[in-house]
Formats: structure tokens, sequence, C-alpha cells
């Protein structure tokens, strides 16, 4: 996957708030208690921002809010979720799907799973990162299971087009035709 910069934390929020602002001319602010989301690409660079001498376990007070948006392991959010309950943090997994031009345009659909009323104080920030959000449940290694079985998903349709596409084309059926069909 494409590398995942890391901001720091008060950047970001400054940038979402910016962001925020820009999209719904709108005079509130972030929740000052929700931590920045990560958006990382894979179990071990969330467990360094986590779980690293400055992450984000430590640097979060008790009762705010780390939202992971990054597509990991369902152990790694279980890992996460047991974590944060130990630092009485709250913690919602939210993973997306959408490439990066989705994403650029609020255009990612967002898929998050905690606490209900944890995820619905979090909802102002998927209005501003999503198109649409699908709230999968109250454990967060939900929302990453969904997350997983959704690229599986996708993976398996993409190779079962290619193999329709081969045996029509073996057939002498014009392959873009087909796909226009």
């Amino acid at each position: 996957g494409e590398a995942a910069a890391v901001v720091q934390p008060h950047r970001l929020i400054e940038l979402l708030e910016h962001l925020f602002l820009d999209r719904h001319g709108l005079e509130h602010r972030l929740d000052d208690e929700v931590s920045v989301p990560d958006v990382l690409d894979a179990d071990h660079a969330v467990d360094e921002a986590v779980f690293g001498d400055d992450g984000i376990l430590v640097a979060l007070s008790p009762d705010a809010i780390h939202i992971s948006m990054s597509t990991i392991s369902v152990a790694d959010s279980e890992r996460l979720t047991r974590a944060h309950r130990e630092k009485r943090q709250e913690f919602v997994s939210a993973p997306v799907f959408g490439r990066p031009d989705a994403a650029a345009s609020a255009k990612l659909f967002i898929v998050p799973a905690g606490k209900r009323e944890v995820v619905e104080r979090c909802q102002p920030l998927f209005d501003v990162l999503g198109h649409r959000t699908f709230p999968i449940g109250d454990e967060p290694p939900m929302a990453n299971l969904v997350k997983l079985s959704g690229n599986f998903l996708i993976a398996s349709v993409i190779e079962a087009l290619g193999e329709a596409l081969a045996l029509v084309s073996k057939g002498g059926v014009d392959r873009v035709q087909y796909i226009l069909t």
C-alpha cells in the first residue's frame, strides 16, 4: 500500500476543523475529547502510532476517543479495544471504503463500530469525511471484520469478472460489448 503520512495530532485537528468549517460553514468545532483519527495502512503502523512512547494511548486523556479509520486485523482491533478500555478511553473503529479520489471529495463509505453514544459523538467528523456512514455494532472489531470481508468481496468480484471475460472472449464475444451489455 501507499505509505501513510503521519501528521502531528494538533495540526491534524486544525486541518480537520478547517475542512469541517469549509464544508459546512458552521461555527462549531470538533469535540475536544475526540482524538484525531488514524488512517494508516497496516497493523504495525497503527501499533506504533498507538503504543509508541508518545503514542495515542499515552496522549489521550480518560474518556477521550481514538477513532481508527485504518484497515487492520480483527486481532489488532481487539488489542486496541482492550488497551483503550484499560486507560478508560473510548475507541471507535471506523474503516473506510473508497479510493484516494473519493477521500479527497468526501465520498467515502465509513463503517464505524463502538459504543453507540460514542459513535454518535463522532458522526460530525464522519459527515465531513464521508458520503455515508454505516454503523455496524457496539464492538470495534466488528467494523474491521466488515472491512476485511468487504475487501474479500471486492477481490472476488474482480476475479469472477476476469474469469467471465476470459470465457466469453474464448467464445468470440467482444469483451467490451459484454461489459456494456
